[in-house]
């Protein structure tokens, strides 16, 4: 009830708006004859004026009034016998009040009517809530992952509401979000292989590949709790490739494969892998080294090291630069990500690219100009890669 009042004072404060102007009386104009005597009188005071500043003298004062009076006269003599129509004042201003009294009344009717012929006065009301939501039947990923992200910005600390969308966004490739997610369950639910392992593969796959250093922590804490994870195994191994280590990431590819199962899907992959680092190291192949961009053996929904390694000599190489590319691009818009530019500086000094090493340090210093913490480690990768080459 209190909305209609509101819309009917409304409605009110713009009809008087509106129709003020009609309510105003008119006023009347003047006749010609009247129009004259004003003009005739302001010649008199104008006289009147000359003569006291002494522009004029007494006697042409009284000669100029004396003439400004005659012909006063004479159009007041014109006026009493002109039979010009007139119309009252009044009648115009009750026409134009009763126009406005018309128009106050109809054009509220005229509104009610229409709502009431087109609108819908006797629906129900909707609540807001309740006209966002989606039936569950027609709902879309994205209807779904909105309502989780909605419920967990109203209850960050809702542990299991992260570990739920963790998958989705994984699945989504918003592997940005899912290593947070991850993150969240870990720290609210207590730390558990599966979601610390989440974590490191999110973090990999966000950095097109790269093992950067969060990863490599959370990798290495997977070992601690679950020694055998092969995933994390082959996460390390590829790490030291990408660091330029191939005979340390060769020898932990042959412990992999001397452990794995005779069954294991991804066992003859690796056997290649290993057999082009060992034709490398032996000067047989002009193989690229291993891109960094390779994923663990048993990453679900991405290429793996051993998935490029069984690529020929020629795919390899387009795939390591794709990815180093990539990696380069992503910096450029996100020029504060400290681990992406030591990766990026090791992967240009795997491939031998001495000229990209020095523009890439350049570019990680001017990004880290004011943090001296960075640049140190910067300087030390530099010194790193200088004496490896």
């Amino acid at each position: 009830m209190l909305l209609w009042v509101l819309f009917a004072v409304i409605t009110a404060a713009v009809m008087a708006a509106l129709l003020r102007p009609l309510w105003r009386p008119e006023e009347r104009p003047l006749a010609p004859a009247e129009a004259d005597l004003a003009v005739y009188r302001d010649q008199l005071s104008e006289i009147d004026a000359d003569r006291d500043r002494g522009l004029i003298a007494e006697s042409e004062a009284e000669g100029a009034k004396t003439e400004v009076a005659r012909r006063m006269l004479e159009r007041a003599a014109g006026t009493a016998t002109s039979s010009e129509p007139h119309v009252s004042a009044d009648s115009r201003t009750s026409r134009t009040q009763w126009i406005a009294r018309v128009a106050a009344a109809f054009v509220p009717l005229a509104a009610v009517g229409a709502y009431l012929w087109l609108g819908s006065p006797a629906a129900p009301d909707l609540p807001l809530e309740a006209r966002r939501a989606v039936p569950a039947e027609n709902a879309t990923v994205a209807d779904l992952v909105g309502k989780v992200e909605a419920r967990l910005a109203a209850k960050p600390d809702d542990g299991q509401g992260w570990a739920v969308i963790a998958p989705v966004y994984m699945r989504m490739n918003r592997f940005g979000d899912a290593a947070n997610a991850f993150a969240r369950a870990n720290a609210l639910l207590g730390e558990s292989v599966a979601y610390t392992m989440g974590f490191a593969e999110a973090t990999v796959l966000d950095s097109d590949g790269m093992v950067t250093e969060p990863a490599r922590k959370a990798f290495r804490r997977v070992l601690e709790l679950e020694p055998n994870r092969i995933e994390a195994i082959f996460a390390l191994s590829l790490a030291k490739e990408q660091d330029g280590d191939v005979a340390g990431a060769l020898a932990d590819y042959r412990v992999m494969l001397t452990n794995a199962p005779a069954d294991a899907a991804w066992r003859s992959a690796l056997e290649a892998r290993i057999k082009a680092l060992d034709d490398k190291l032996a000067g047989r192949t002009p193989a690229p080294d291993q891109p960094p961009a390779a994923d663990a053996p048993q990453a679900k929904g991405s290429a793996t090291a051993a998935d490029v390694a069984a690529m020929k000599p020629e795919e390899q190489a387009r795939a390591i630069e794709g990815m180093v590319q990539r990696l380069a691009d992503r910096l450029k818009e996100n020029g504060k990500d400290l681990p992406g530019w030591l990766q990026l500086i090791r992967a240009y000094s795997v491939l031998g690219r001495t000229g990209d090493v020095d523009t890439a340090l350049a570019d990680a210093r001017r990004n880290f100009g004011d943090d001296a913490t960075a640049l140190g480690e910067i300087a030390a990768l530099e010194k790193s890669v200088k004496q490896g080459s």
